[in-house]
C-alpha cells in the first residue's frame, strides 16, 4: 500500500503511529494521509518478516459544533474555549464506550479496516472535546494511590482486534520542547484492557495546527 504522492502523516496520526509502534514493537507507516482512497491511515508489520500484519485508523469522536464555534472565535480574534457539563457516569465507561463505538461515524471506520485482508485491526481514538477526553481518562487512569473503577470488556465487532483511547499528556516544563508523557488506554479482543504510559519527542511530530485548539496542548 503507497502514500499518495506527496502526503504527510497528520500531528494525530504520527502520535498514534508512534504510540502503537512502542507499545506493539510494530514498524507503522502511512497508508492514507487523509487521501480519498478509502484506506485506513496506516499500514503496521512486525519486524523479522514474522507475517503479521494490520492497519490502523486514527480518528476522534465528531465535534463539527465545536471545530466551528473554534473557527469563528479564531477568525475574530477571540480565545478559543468550551464550554458545557458532563455527565459523571460513574461505573459506566464500557457503556460509554458501547454507545460512542455504536454510532454511524465509528461503523464507517471498523468497515475501512475490514475491507482489507490483514491479521490486525486498529481503531486509534483521541479526543477533541473535552467531555470524550474525560471519559478516556478515566480508562487510562492507573489509580495508584486509590480504588479504581471496575471497565468491563467492550464487545468489537468480528474482525476488529483493538480499540486504542489516547488520554491525558505531560511534558516538562523545565524541558520544552522535550519529550512529552502520554497515558493509552487499548482494549484487545483477545485480552482484555490494556493501560500505558509511553514518551514522545517533539522532534518527532510535526507542528501543531495553529488554526484550531487542542484540548491537549502538551500535544497538539
Amino acid at each position: 500500500m503507497s502514500n499518495a504522492v506527496g502526503t504527510k502523516a497528520s500531528r494525530e496520526e504520527e502520535i498514534a503511529f508512534l504510540a502503537v509502534e512502542q507499545v506493539l514493537g510494530v514498524d507503522v507507516w502511512l497508508a492514507d494521509a487523509g487521501a480519498d482512497d478509502k484506506m485506513p491511515d496506516g499500514c503496521l508489520a512486525y519486524p523479522g518478516n514474522r507475517g503479521r500484519q494490520g492497519l490502523v485508523e486514527v480518528t476522534s469522536p465528531p465535534a463539527e459544533r465545536l471545530l466551528a464555534e473554534w473557527a469563528r472565535t479564531k477568525r475574530a480574534g477571540q480565545p478559543q474555549t468550551e464550554s458545557g457539563s458532563i455527565p459523571l457516569r460513574l461505573n459506566a465507561l464500557a457503556q460509554v464506550c458501547a454507545g460512542m463505538l455504536d454510532t454511524r461515524w465509528a461503523h464507517q471506520n471498523f468497515e475501512k479496516l475490514l475491507d482489507q485482508p490483514v491479521n490486525e485491526r486498529h481503531l486509534f481514538l483521541f479526543a477533541q472535546q473535552h467531555r470524550d477526553g474525560s471519559y478516556f481518562y478515566g480508562l487510562s487512569d492507573s489509580y495508584e494511590d486509590r480504588t479504581g473503577e471496575q471497565v468491563d470488556d467492550l464487545v468489537l465487532p468480528q474482525g476488529i482486534s483493538d480499540v486504542w483511547f489516547r488520554d491525558r499528556a505531560s511534558r516538562d516544563a523545565d524541558d520544552p520542547p522535550g519529550a512529552t508523557e502520554l497515558w493509552l488506554a487499548r482494549f484487545q479482543a483477545a485480552s482484555d484492557w490494556h493501560r500505558y504510559t509511553i514518551r514522545i519527542e517533539e522532534q518527532q511530530l510535526p507542528a501543531p495546527n495553529p488554526s484550531v485548539m487542542s484540548r491537549d496542548m502538551c500535544l497538539t
